[in-house]
């Protein structure tokens, strides 16, 4: 879905609301329109923002994730591709396989996802991440694993733990990148975050992290 030229004229100067949907996961959804892009966000959080998703412009960027030959993707925990987005001209994608257990969000996706041949390329499913990833046969590979979930302001507790970082291990193809998102603007944040560190660090001795805005983004590379 793309905006009208006046719409997104005006989105620069004020914010435009399109749309509210209630979530049992996440309460109240709003999607607006803000300089050019579709956001969607919560109460407490932005889940999707187009290319203003700095967090992931940021670790792009620093990637040079254009020169990387990725040709399939995971995204566990969708928005209404942010991610999607800021790939829009990467040469290689043929594949995206995006997740998300609020079946809210995955109707909001379908609907606002970046109109380009990207679009046609996605697989929807609506299952919790986890399940998903338990489930997945031992020969399915990604090469770029993104792991984008929150309900509201909070990583949800299973996400965080050793199983869960072991199971995007095992589908990380043998050259792939892991992008793992969690919020880092609280005194709060911070402190779980060094937690989650640890776990992180047994699972991808190698890993490491980049401070992006609220976002503290942990990357592995195979």
């Amino acid at each position: 879905m793309k905006p009208s030229w006046y719409l997104k004229f005006l989105s620069y100067f004020y914010d435009i609301p399109i749309e509210k949907r209630h979530s049992e996961y996440s309460g109240t959804l709003e999607v607006s329109l803000n300089r050019g892009e579709w956001k969607l966000a919560t109460y407490n959080a932005i889940y999707s923002y187009g290319k203003h998703y700095t967090s992931y412009e940021k670790v792009f960027k620093q990637l040079d994730i254009l020169l990387f030959p990725a040709k399939n993707i995971l995204i566990l925990g969708t928005g209404i591709g942010s991610v999607v987005r800021l790939l829009e001209n990467h040469p290689t994608i043929k594949e995206i396989t995006a997740i998300d257990i609020d079946e809210e969000i995955i109707e909001l996706a379908k609907k606002y996802w970046p109109d380009s041949s990207y679009k046609a390329k996605t697989k929807f499913i609506t299952q919790d991440a986890l399940q998903w990833l338990e489930q997945c046969p031992a020969t399915e590979k990604y090469d770029l694993v993104i792991s984008d979930i929150f309900i509201d302001d909070q990583t949800p507790t299973n996400m965080l733990s050793s199983n869960y970082l072991k199971l995007l291990k095992k589908v990380l193809s043998q050259n792939g990148i892991l992008i793992y998102s969690k919020l880092h603007y609280s005194d709060k944040n911070k402190e779980d975050n060094l937690l989650f560190e640890k776990t992180f660090h047994q699972i991808f001795p190698l890993g490491y992290s980049v401070v992006a805005k609220y976002n503290k983004m942990y990357i592995h590379q195979s």
